[in-house]
């Protein structure tokens, strides 16, 4: 194969990474724009039940709004090997928001709902800390494939709050159980399912 063929290959490579990113930015955009702006009233009546739980929800949403957002740049400056200038400050940016968003979200679901649904978002919130820190350990060892890794299964984390709204407003809309029912649902599903269909994926060029 010719230096042509790579440059070509790379080409294809960064082409087909740049539409998954940006159809992941547009999703993050449509989940800031239905869910977030919804609470930057301030107003109670938005809030509803949340009201008395509102620092910790804003907490949960900026941290997540913020490692989403970061996260989205860390990945493309790190799958196309463009690590210098922004990607070590944004690192910091995406590692702090992820401990802010951390703490807010294991705190809403320590205090809202069914033993279930409590259970699946707290499993969330230590999956987004355990994958972030193990991320941070590795570029502290010099490992940087699995520094890689790590960071991939952060962000499929990280954008757990995105797939829990998108699949909550389909199934919803189909019908296919009762709200309470896909909400249970929902909280494991949507950080357990793409960690469990990204693995082998990750997995599959280390298979000689």
């Amino acid at each position: 194969m010719t230096v042509q063929d790579h440059g070509l290959g790379g080409r294809h490579r960064h082409t087909g990474l740049a539409l998954v990113l940006a159809v992941t930015a547009a999703a993050a955009l449509w989940f800031v724009v239905q869910k977030v702006l919804l609470y930057g009233s301030f107003d109670p009546g938005a809030y509803d039940s949340l009201w008395p739980r509102r620092f910790g929800l804003l907490a949960h949403l900026l941290g997540g709004v913020f490692a989403i957002l970061t996260g989205v740049a860390q990945l493309w400056l790190g799958l196309t090997d463009r690590t210098a200038g922004l990607h070590r400050p944004l690192g910091r940016i995406y590692v702090i928001s992820v401990a802010i968003g951390a703490v807010g979200g294991l705190y809403l679901a320590l205090t809202t709902g069914g033993f279930a649904y409590s259970a699946g978002l707290s499993g969330l919130a230590i999956a987004w800390v355990v994958t972030t820190g193990m991320a941070v350990l590795a570029i502290h060892r010099r490992a940087l494939h699995q520094h890689r890794e790590w960071m991939i299964r952060s962000y499929i984390v990280t954008f757990a709050f995105v797939t829990f709204r998108i699949f909550e407003h389909l199934l919803n809309s189909l019908k296919v159980a009762s709200p309470e029912q896909i909400s249970t649902f929902m909280a494991f599903a949507c950080w357990a399912v793409p960690l469990l269909l990204a693995e082998p994926l990750i997995q599959f060029r280390k298979i000689g």
